[in-house]
């Protein structure tokens, strides 16, 4: 199966859009040119195939009606949420896992042009909080310069990863080296208020021509870590985590 996603309003290419079988593990990922190429096994032509892309209404498509096409996608309407301003002195804190096992890693190899999200789970304070930042830990770096990721956050739906719950396309290039093993991405400036526990997720972006290899630090006795493997496949509940925190006031 191959085809192109575009914009239906100015017909530009959409990349990175999340394209699977749900709950499979087959999938794949639009390029920078928004388009895809994947072959899924005869065993699921009855399955339906899922678009989707945080800014888009999500598309369903029959996998045995399938045909190679340009495929429009339609932008959702963003609705500004209630913010309220006071005066008093906030606290930060850092939640999350904020170490990791000398002798552990967490391995992030692509098997095709499809993407690795490793996820932890948040617990905040009994109010609505800002995300200031989010950190994870890389141990061994890839020999590829330009690894991009996307920060995805996650409804908390009985510990699982549920629905996307911040409608923000946060896509990030790793650094090529840092002095530090800890990455941190400043997230200040796009105003993420969340006033539930939640899941936050680091979606590896595939190169596309060549493989992608990068070891995340982890941790085995604590942590509420998940990880899949493809677009929209299914999510495995670990017992440990990769090493994640995110910073936030409230």
């Amino acid at each position: 199966m191959s085809g192109t996603l575009l914009n239906i309003q100015n017909n530009n290419p959409i990349t990175y859009v999340n394209i699977g079988i749900e709950n499979k593990n087959q999938g794949t990922i639009t390029d920078t040119n928004g388009q895809f190429n994947f072959t899924i096994p005869e065993e699921f032509e009855g399955d339906t195939i899922t678009i989707s892309h945080l800014n888009y209404h999500t598309i369903t498509i029959l996998a045995e009606s399938f045909d190679n096409r340009s495929i429009w996608m339609q932008p959702k309407t963003s609705v500004l949420e209630e913010v309220i301003v006071t005066s008093r002195k906030r606290k930060t804190k850092k939640s999350g896992v904020k170490s990791y096992g000398r002798l552990l890693s967490m391995r992030v190899v692509f098997k095709s042009n499809d993407i690795v999200e490793a996820a932890q789970r948040i617990h905040i304070p009994d109010t609505e909080v800002k995300v200031n930042a989010l950190n994870f830990a890389v141990r061994k770096w890839s020999e590829l310069d330009g690894v991009k990721i996307r920060i995805n956050f996650y409804e908390n739906v009985d510990n699982m990863p549920g629905e996307r719950i911040v409608r923000k396309n946060i896509i990030f290039t790793m650094p090529e080296r840092t002095e530090s093993d800890w990455i941190k991405i400043d997230l200040k400036e796009q105003d993420i208020y969340i006033s539930q526990d939640f899941i936050v997720g680091i979606e590896f972006i595939p190169n596309f021509e060549n493989p992608t290899i990068v070891d995340l630090g982890s941790i085995l006795t604590k942590g509420k870590g998940y990880r899949r493997e493809s677009s929209q496949g299914n999510w495995t509940k670990l017992n440990g985590g990769a090493s994640i925190n995110v910073e936030i006031k409230y």
